[in-house]
């Protein structure tokens, strides 16, 4: 009798467990935005105080939103193929083996003062990424994120209208994150 129930039990347990993952499996995928590609002129370290001007298109998926009005997110560059030969100049290396584009992760951006809807300009450091040993210099750049029907770029017309009017924003926030994760809203 002990053994039946125990075979019973762990049947039991086996279903729940079977059940959870199921239901996990059925939970919603998250969701994004990346904005549109932009020029971002960029200074491709070349040499001792040499440099050249790279004319790449940039854009920024976003990661999160934070507590402090920032978002987060991965800006991915393109480079343009004459940017790509320069690389391989320098390094001496094919062309072939220089990447067509690049990726930063976890780059931070601000709103831009007094931004609004139906643009929002999203202000980004100076930041550097290094390409195959070769060091490409962003100065301080800006993206654009434009309103559309897609959830998260309303709530980001919300936090903008908030900022500029200087009310609470952890509402859109907190939706902007559940949105990228994929949890229903409370």
């Amino acid at each position: 009798m002990k053994i039946f129930s125990l075979k019973a039990f762990f049947l039991s347990l086996s279903l729940v467990v079977l059940g959870i993952a199921v239901q996990a499996q059925a939970k919603k995928k998250g969701d994004t935005i990346t904005t549109e590609p932009k020029l971002v002129v960029t200074k491709l370290k070349v040499g001792e105080g040499e440099t050249f001007e790279v004319r790449g298109k940039a854009t920024y998926t976003l990661t999160a939103a934070n507590s402090d009005d920032s978002l987060a997110g991965i800006v991915t560059y393109t480079l343009p193929e004459d940017a790509r030969n320069k690389i391989a100049q320098v390094k001496g290396i094919p062309v072939a083996k220089v990447p067509q584009t690049v990726t930063q992760k976890d780059v931070v951006a601000q709103f831009q003062k007094l931004t609004e809807c139906p643009v929002v300009h999203l202000d980004f450091s100076a930041m550097d990424l290094v390409i195959e040993g070769v060091n490409l210099h962003f100065n301080r750049f800006v993206l654009d994120v434009k309103e559309s029907s897609h959830p998260i770029t309303m709530y980001i017309c919300t936090i903008a209208r908030q900022i500029n009017a200087g009310l609470p924003r952890r509402g859109p926030i907190r939706r902007i994150n559940e949105v990228i994760n994929g949890e229903e809203s409370q």
